[in-house]
């Protein structure tokens, strides 16, 4: 796949991949949009992550479902993308 992300053609990609390690702008700029899109999908779904009746690889599923509308994300399995992304966060902002 040609990665028009590199050019800075932000506006004529239809998905752009995020958090895929790269430094650049243009990538800076998509990491942060999808940070924003996903700590919103995570605060929709906070109660049923806190219900210890549901199961939480579903919800992460349906958090990384809502960020693939918008972006691509990398890894096989993408809810643990998700999850991960949100220990990280945690972990870093508790340091």
């Amino acid at each position: 796949m040609a990665n028009n992300v590199e050019n800075g053609d932000l506006n004529n990609l239809s998905k752009n991949e995020c958090w895929n390690g790269k430094k650049t702008a243009i990538q800076v700029k998509i990491d942060c949009e999808a940070t924003e899109l996903f700590l919103t999908l995570l605060e929709d779904n906070w109660e049923s992550l806190n219900d210890s009746k549901t199961s939480k690889n579903q919800i992460w599923k349906q958090i990384a479902d809502g960020l693939e509308e918008v972006f691509i994300v990398r890894g096989q399995d993408k809810g643990n993308t998700c999850k991960t992304k949100w220990e990280n966060m945690r972990k870093e902002y508790r340091s």
